[in-house]
């Protein structure tokens, strides 16, 4: 479990406790027509709840590297209407390096760029990443496959957006999104389980990765304040992760199917996990 300080940044929230982001609280289901549904794709580790990921090239996924870090197998699934309709193994991740800090200490970035074997099927494509910071009192999109009822293993799965208007940024660049009148009911608009890593959208551009929530530790830190790592200003990195990672993947790749019953693939699924028959 990671956490941060945010001493200061809401005045008169209480913030207790914070996790890796993982469902979307007070969210509603995102259409598979939705360009939102065609470019967002749930990373599987052996985490229960998965995480979230955004296409940003052919077989590149942007995510949080929380998700992945220190994982000896990673699988992207491409998701429709709830269900599972194509899984591919992650061949590299490369995490941010970092920035230096005003201290000149290595401040983290909390950003990855992860290179699948294959390509999309028909239905899913790229979202561009870019655009401008959205600045405080606007408002951005998130998205993810966790779970919308923290006492349901089950309910995830689906992708879901919500609209947060942006609270503040921390000098280390985090970026605070939330509700703060709704924040004392634990029953804010949020992230939740499944979330970390799903995308910040902002003027149909991804400006932002899902990083953490932050709350009492009675609702794991869901319906109460989401924090995004900005990636408009590493977005030049980011383009670059994704050239040097599909520039090393294997040539003539295949388009993503479900692979067998006992296929490697396939082990790890969260529970909540339909694949199509």
């Amino acid at each position: 479990m990671r956490s941060i300080s945010l001493a200061g940044m809401v005045a008169g929230a209480v913030l207790a406790a914070g996790a890796p982001a993982q469902a979307i609280i007070g969210g509603r289901v995102v259409p598979p027509s939705d360009p939102l549904a065609r470019s967002s794709v749930l990373i599987v580790t052996g985490d229960a709840n998965g995480c979230t990921g955004t296409l940003v090239g052919p077989r590149s996924v942007l995510t949080a590297s929380h998700c992945v870090r220190g994982a000896r197998v990673a699988v992207v699934a491409f998701i429709r209407s709830g269900r599972i309709v194509a899984l591919t193994p992650v061949l590299a991740a490369a995490g941010h390096p970092g920035v230096r800090g005003p201290t000149g200490g290595n401040a983290p970035i909390d950003v990855a760029v992860l290179t699948i074997r294959d390509l999309p099927p028909p239905g899913f494509g790229p979202a561009r990443v870019g655009g401008r910071e959205p600045q405080q009192g606007s408002r951005v999109t998130i998205a993810g496959f966790g779970r919308p009822r923290l006492e349901s293993m089950r309910s995830g799965g689906e992708l879901r957006r919500v609209e947060l208007p942006v609270i503040q940024r921390s000098p280390s660049g985090y970026t605070a999104l939330g509700v703060p009148g709704l924040f004392e009911t634990g029953r804010a608009p949020s992230a939740c389980q499944g979330d970390s890593g799903g995308p910040a959208l902002s003027g149909g551009h991804v400006v932002g990765v899902v990083s953490l929530v932050s709350g009492p530790t009675e609702t794991r830190g869901c319906g109460f304040l989401t924090i995004a790592m900005p990636v408009v200003s590493i977005a030049p990195w980011i383009r670059g992760a994704i050239a040097s990672g599909e520039s090393r993947a294997p040539a003539n790749p295949r388009v993503a199917t479900l692979p067998p019953p006992r296929a490697p693939e396939r082990e790890g699924l969260p529970p909540w996990a339909r694949l199509d028959k």
